[in-house]
């Protein structure tokens, strides 16, 4: 029987006793606040601390364990929806009852709702003239705030992405697999933590856990009993193609700026992870795209069709799925490419190795002036003739000799990124071979080894006969 490296110990003390501690500071710590909570920056947290994530001989997930105490907790949750409101705050509130020293992290706009909603409006909002008096939201709120007295606020931490980012230690999502991809998302640029999701959205072939059972789910988490199951991410390196300057009427030492800027320009590339899929579309054009994909520099295919799917085994039951690709094993390494609408019949979808760099060139030949690039779902600045975009696997990646990344210089249009070539392994440019790093991709917690299985059958209907239709209807 696997141990927990650390005990929690009993809480012995009361929560009031906690909050005015954690309100005993100077007002300037406070940023925004009403008379339940206290909002303050979590810049005053201590930095993120990751948990290791250790192997089974009788289990295919892994064991979470924190070498260091749980403290610091973002959660996000699904927008504009009462009933995952009231969810969050029952989650906030029996964290702050049971587990004093952990630390819970909202968003901005999330900490703005909150503070709306137990102020004096939702005071209001309970005294409405609904049928039974209170209303979903009402009801969250009331387990929120109920015992709170200006004396013991409850204390919330908030701040920019970045700040937010250098904190978290658990990722606790509220909401349905969007909830989960706009979550990992913030961590674009970073390490992810442990993901743990429940299930409160329309789609929920990320979320393993009911709410109704969320108490006994955190404290296995917290105790270091949770399992995790690993996910891959896609990098996603796009490169575009500047216009040419008219150089001639310029001075010499205008001249030698602007070659500094194009240099600056086209060696420049934007970097950008997808858990689920990176897709290339026409849109609103009229004609097919005209694509051509390398796969280590070897010309593949040219392809003529609606546009492409790059995916995720993750990302294998969404878009792809949709589109006539494989349903994939997330423990599968392996990169996804579908077709979309294909003029070619004989273009179907494959399952590529994650070794792989692969490398889409938009064609000169396009009659189409733009091309629609998005990344799990979110659109991004269009590709012209002539961009290029490089995907490869997060963790992996053999680069041939004379094959690597450009250099970038800017992530998710942040400038100051280093170069992404394998160096950051101390590999030389002949051997770049990306070492594979435990804290790479993205562990969602898991409730066991079956979830997976279970999901494409009761989410997905696989491979259900129509007399078993019939009989259910």
């Amino acid at each position: 029987m696997f141990q927990p490296v650390w005990i929690r110990q009993p809480v012995s003390f009361k929560i009031s006793e906690f909050l005015a501690r954690n309100c005993a500071t100077s007002s300037g710590t406070i940023l925004k606040q009403n008379s339940k909570i206290n909002i303050k920056s979590c810049s005053l947290l201590r930095n993120s601390t990751f948990p290791e994530y250790v192997p089974s001989h009788h289990s295919k997930l892994h064991n979470i364990i924190w070498r260091k105490p749980l403290e610091n907790i973002y959660i996000v949750k699904k927008p504009w929806n009462d009933s995952v409101t009231e969810a969050m705050s029952k989650f906030i509130r029996h964290i702050h009852e049971c587990y004093p020293a952990v630390n819970v992290i909202v968003s901005d706009d999330v900490g703005d709702e909150l503070l709306e909603i137990t102020g004096e409006r939702g005071i209001r909002l309970s005294n409405s003239n609904d049928d039974d008096g209170v209303s979903s939201t009402d009801s969250g709120v009331e387990d929120l705030i109920s015992g709170v007295s200006d004396s013991n606020k409850i204390t919330l931490y908030t701040g920019t992405m970045a700040e937010i980012v250098d904190k978290t230690d658990l990722v606790v999502t509220l909401g349905g697999d969007g909830t989960i991809l706009r979550a990992v998302s913030t961590f674009s640029n970073s390490n992810v933590p442990p993901v743990l999701s429940f299930a409160l959205g329309t789609l929920g072939f990320l979320l393993p856990f009911d709410f109704s059972k969320f108490k006994e789910t955190f404290a296995m988490m917290y105790d270091s009993r949770a399992k995790a199951l690993h996910r891959s991410r896609l990098e996603c390196h796009v490169i575009r193609k500047e216009p040419e300057m008219v150089e001639s009427a310029y001075s010499a030492q205008q001249r030698q700026l602007i070659e500094k800027v194009k240099h600056q320009h086209n060696h420049s590339t934007t970097m950008m992870h997808a858990m689920n899929d990176i897709s290339l579309h026409r849109g609103s054009q009229p004609n097919l795209t005209s694509l051509d994909v390398y796969v280590d520099n070897s010309l593949l295919t040219s392809s003529t069709a609606d546009g492409l799917i790059f995916s995720t085994p993750t990302g294998s039951t969404a878009y792809s799925l949709s589109a006539g690709g494989s349903i994939t094993h997330p423990s599968v390494e392996c990169i996804l490419l579908t077709p979309i609408c294909p003029r070619s019949l004989s273009f179907r979808p494959l399952i590529l190795p994650s070794t792989l760099h692969i490398r889409i060139q938009m064609s000169e030949r396009n009659r189409n002036a733009a091309i629609k690039l998005s990344i799990d779902g979110i659109p991004q600045q269009d590709l012209r003739p002539g961009d290029q975009i490089h995907v490869v696997s997060e963790t992996g990646t053999i680069f041939m000799p004379g094959n690597k990344l450009p250099k970038n210089n800017k992530r998710n249009g942040i400038d100051g990124g280093s170069e992404i070539d394998g160096e950051e392994s101390g590999e030389t440019p002949d051997t770049l071979v990306r070492k594979k790093s435990p804290y790479k991709g993205i562990w969602c917690v898991a409730r066991s080894e079956t979830d997976w299985t279970t999901d494409i059958n009761n989410l997905l209907g696989f491979n259900t006969s129509f007399r078993e239709n019939t009989r259910k209807s």
